[in-house]
């Protein structure tokens, strides 16, 4: 399967993205030093919350029931620190869809 990188910026933001072909809003937010982020519908109902942007894992093994599929991080500080300026510059996130 293919790996697609979402694109991010640096700052807390949310936006619209197709995902395994439905429609989601990803909301990134900055806080106690590392980034999180949530998995909303379209009308903003919460369906995955505070997930910690982290390497080395599938962040949606335990949500496959919400969003079939995987997101994976790439983080390039060699300690795995997470600064509020790293988000799509030394933090990237990248989906895989699963069927």
């Amino acid at each position: 399967m293919a790996l697609y990188e979402i694109p991010l910026t640096s700052q807390n933001q949310k936006f619209n993205i197709s995902l395994g072909g439905k429609q989601y809003k990803l909301q990134f937010i900055y806080r106690l030093d590392a980034w999180f982020f949530d998995v909303l519908d379209t009308s903003e109902n919460m369906l995955i919350s505070s997930l910690l942007i982290c390497q080395g894992v599938n962040l949606l093994e335990q949500y496959q029931h919400v969003l079939k599929g995987a997101f994976y991080s790439l983080n390039a500080n060699k300690d795995e620190s997470q600064a509020f300026s790293d988000l799509g510059r030394n933090i990237k996130l990248y989906w895989e869809p699963m069927e």
